[in-house]
């Protein structure tokens, strides 16, 4: 019983954090943008082309935005993220503006189209930049976990409700009337990611010294290919993006001929993964913050093993459970290996890598789409759920051992972010912030009697103890024990240290270096207010 008041107070906290409400709502707006108009589309392209206009729509929808979010992913991390995120969101309502014109004033699938390609790139590359700049929001690893869930929550809710109210939208008015409401929800995205502010980011590049976009988009997948860890996550992802693919294809076709349940039977399989994918999401949010590779492994297993089932128990009722198990598998593998991105890409490539992410994932989609009708006619629909499910649970399998060993080596050390979570005053720094903060600490033994600081020195470091004792003394005498810091008030002020620290047992420091206290301490107004509280808290009592 604990598990779900636990994720409603994960979730209540999440609200009181004004930039992350905001952004995750703007993401709301985004997909319900994505999913009116990709039913609009379809029924636009249907009704004035026939079956093989609604593919071509398709095609020219996914394959520019496959192709060019790796590309257009790399002025995230060359501008402000969340700037860039306002730009996107009013290229995309511009382009579904310019669609509802071109259907009301000359029908013409060549504009429609072509602006299709627009919001299909502006949808896709929404993603990643939100997706980086969510740790640059989060203050600690369970709050990022918690906007990882609300947006994959979203994205199931858009799964849900945006072809319903767009399905309503056409009934009643036209497809033109969806494309203006779509234009109108990104607008209103637009307006809620203006609001956001991000602060105290740390690797900001400057834009005079800024590579070329050649040179940047280089050093995206120079992350992935370099970095044995962020390889395998990214492998592992494109592989669930081809049998997303597969199953989208497996849906229609197993409705008919596996399940003999006819039309109506897709669209309960269909909304059986987004219920399943709100409940899942809801689950995500217990997971922990250094234990997430593992789950994501176990959540590989879990969206092929109900497909194989299909076809052991080719019933509707069984189907719609078992999808729906892909659903909730699907909500806890996309929290967890984009959480496992956040903590483990270095934040100023992120964008460029998830960028990369999304731009393999749409075209492995494609290609899925495709290879499924093949193994359909190969070896027919009941063993197509066999061979399509059983993929993901052998790749899995195969790389179980490194799943393991990322989540015992490969997160941030545990200590060195627990000393900087410790840290009253650094509680409101983004959760990279942090995590860039304690990957450079310096570990700092000292034995009894050893001398820190000394009064009229030049402060160089700031330091925080993590075992053993200390006498401060600064015309007073007090004791610094684990969870206490010193040395800050040097720093801020500018001025020669104005206490004498003496370890009096052997004791274990980490210290940052000046420079980076500062850049941490003055790039954030809340982190700067608290320094300058400390401080004058010091001198008073002095």
């Amino acid at each position: 019983m604990a598990r779900p008041w636990q994720a409603v107070s994960v979730l209540a906290a999440l609200a009181r954090n004004g930039n992350l409400r905001r952004v995750e709502l703007a993401w709301g707006a985004s997909v319900a943008a994505e999913l009116t108009h990709f039913v609009a589309l379809g029924v636009f392209a249907y009704t004035t082309g026939g079956a093989s206009a609604v593919g071509i729509a398709g095609l020219v929808r996914m394959l520019p935005a496959a192709l060019v979010a790796p590309f257009a992913a790399t002025l995230g991390d060359r501008f402000r993220r969340e700037r860039f995120l306002v730009v996107v969101s009013l290229a995309g309502s511009a382009a579904l503006g310019g669609s509802a014109a071109a259907y009301f004033f000359s029908r013409s699938e060549l504009i429609v189209f072509a602006l299709a390609g627009v919001v299909g790139v502006t949808s896709t590359i929404f993603r990643p930049a939100l997706q980086a700049t969510l740790p640059s929001l989060a203050r600690t690893p369970e709050e990022l976990i918690a906007a990882n869930g609300a947006t994959s929550t979203l994205e199931s809710l858009g799964t849900l409700l945006g072809p319903l109210v767009a399905g309503v939208l056409v009934s009643v008015a036209n497809a033109g009337v969806v494309f203006l409401v779509a234009s109108g929800a990104l607008l209103v995205a637009a307006g809620l990611v203006q609001r956001v502010q991000v602060e105290g980011r740390i690797h900001v590049i400057a834009a005079a010294g800024m590579p070329r976009p050649r040179e940047l988009l280089a050093g995206g997948f120079r992350a992935v290919v370099s970095a044995p860890t962020t390889r395998l996550l990214v492998v592992l992802t494109t592989a669930q993006s081809f049998i997303r693919g597969c199953l989208n294809v497996l849906i229609v076709v197993g409705a008919f001929r596996l399940l003999g349940a006819g039309a109506g039977a897709v669209g309960y399989l269909t909304a059986a993964v987004g219920v399943g994918g709100l409940i899942g999401a809801f689950g995500a949010l217990s997971l922990k913050g250094r234990r997430l590779a593992v789950p994501f492994g176990v959540s590989l297993v879990f969206w092929g093993l109900p497909i194989v089932l299909v076809a052991a128990w080719p019933h509707v009722a069984a189907a719609v459970f078992l999808l729906a198990v892909v659903g909730a598998a699907n909500s806890v593998e996309d929290v967890a290996v984009f959480t496992l991105f956040q903590r483990i890409v270095p934040d100023d490539v992120l964008t460029r890598v998830l960028g990369i992410v999304w731009g393999l994932a749409m075209g492995a989609i494609a290609i899925g789409s495709v290879a499924a009708t093949g193994i359909v006619a190969l070896v027919g629909s009941r063993t197509a759920f066999v061979v399509v499910g059983a993929i993901l649970p052998l790749v899995t399998l195969i790389v179980w051992r490194q799943l393991v060993r990322i989540d015992r080596e490969m997160l941030p050390p545990v200590d060195e972010l627990a000393i900087v979570e410790g840290v009253p005053m650094f509680a409101p720094l983004s959760i990279a912030a942090k995590e860039h903060m304690a990957a450079r600490l310096v570990e700092v033994p000292v034995t009894a009697g050893e001398v820190v600081i000394r009064t009229g020195e030049a402060g160089d470091r700031f330091y925080m103890v993590a075992d053993g004792a200390l006498e401060v003394t600064n015309g007073v005498r007090a004791e610094a024990r684990r969870g206490d810091f010193f040395g800050e008030l040097a720093l801020l002020r500018d001025i020669p240290r104005t206490a004498t620290v003496i370890a009096t047992t052997r004791s274990r420091l980490y210290a940052l270096e000046r420079d980076d206290f500062l850049a941490a301490v003055t790039g954030h107004s809340a982190v700067r207010a608290a320094g300058e509280a400390v401080v004058e808290e010091r001198l008073q009592a002095n």
